[in-house]
């Protein structure tokens, strides 16, 4: 008998666990550092969240820099003006954001496609304009908010490692929560609403409430990270609420792989040391050599890293047949009896 669905989840996540948890002391081997870690570890939050919108029902969002921006002020401002202890701006920053998604969420998902794309893309830009023109007294206009304080979490300094495990313990619970979304009957839904939604309304569907709450929930993935961004530096750019935030986030989920869960945050790792580390060595022409790396893997790797991995197992016999990226997987009993039809013979 093979393994149950949960026990593989546990697995998987124990697995991420250890990477992500060492990865403070490997990272150094590869030429990164210890703040670097931590920054990946706050953005593959950021793309998972991501991936559980457009991974689950293929809405794109071009305006995912809308939450993490909205959350980095909102703590950003807690922590100057209310208390250095982020758990009051945990909270804050979380009701915040859960309205901001709900607004926005009903207003750009009575439409589909590139129209949904361009609203959420537009309200993100307006959310930017705003923090720039009519709201600087409190964002800090173009110069952004900077805070004196040094957050601390029930009196202990929110700074080096601390900061990094936080976010792990951050990121390990939202893929195991993602990971368990995934194999729910939401996320089944959610699934087949990609495939289809048309046809699950004509079934009495509630097709809307299950988008909004993806919606949401992808929002309040984007908002934690936008939270822990501003606890590892004191600072808020007005880049966090420009669409070029909003850009990175999709390319890392197209280099890692949309609906993989994994994908983008290997994704998000990707192009942070990119970044940070191979800039070193080929210096300004980086952004030139990852665009080109994007190219290849759109036209010859449509499925990502991810794929490209998976390609390999099935090469050296140690993977199944290739899935199609755009088809939910079929429940275990479904895939059971169709590997049980398919070992007959014509004759049985």
């Amino acid at each position: 008998m093979g393994r149950s669905p949960f026990a593989a989840d546990l697995i998987a996540v124990g697995l991420f666990a250890a990477v992500v948890l060492t990865m403070p002391v490997w990272i150094v081997w590869i030429g990164g550092y210890e703040a670097l870690a931590t920054k990946i570890v706050i953005w593959a939050v950021f793309a998972l969240g991501f991936d559980i919108l457009l991974g689950f029902t293929g809405y794109l969002s071009f305006g995912h820099a809308a939450f993490f921006g909205t959350a980095a002020y909102t703590t950003g401002l807690c922590l100057k003006h209310l208390s250095a202890d982020i758990l009051p701006a945990f909270f804050i920053t979380g009701g915040v954001s859960l309205v901001v998604a709900f607004v926005i969420g009903l207003l750009t998902l009575r439409r589909s496609g590139i129209y949904f794309s361009i609203l959420t893309l537009a309200f993100a830009e307006m959310l930017h304009a705003a923090a720039l023109s009519i709201l600087q007294a409190y964002t800090g206009g173009d110069n952004g908010l900077t805070m004196h304080t040094k957050p601390e979490l029930l009196g202990i300094r929110m700074e080096g490692l601390n900061v990094f495990y936080l976010a792990a313990i951050v990121a390990i619970l939202g893929f195991f929560a993602a990971r368990q979304i995934k194999r729910s009957p939401f996320g089944l839904m959610l699934r087949a609403i990609k495939e289809n939604a048309m046809r699950l309304e004509y079934t009495g569907v509630n097709v809307w409430a299950y988008k909004m709450a993806a919606y949401m929930i992808s929002a309040m993935y984007a908002s934690l990270a936008g939270f822990l961004m501003v606890v590892l530096e004191p600072y808020v750019a007005t880049k966090f609420l420009h669409w070029s935030t909003s850009g990175e986030v999709v390319i890392m989920s197209v280099i890692g792989g949309v609906n993989t869960l994994i994908g983008p945050m290997i994704g998000a790792a990707f192009m942070l040391y990119f970044e940070n580390v191979i800039q070193a060595f080929i210096g300004e022409q980086w952004r030139l050599v990852l665009g080109l790396v994007f190219v290849l893997i759109v036209i010859f790797l449509p499925g990502g890293f991810v794929d490209g991995f998976n390609r390999i197992r099935r090469a050296v016999g140690l993977g199944g047949r290739e899935r199609h990226h755009n088809v939910p997987d079929a429940p275990a009993p479904v895939r059971e009896n169709r590997g049980d039809r398919a070992a007959r013979q014509p004759g049985e």
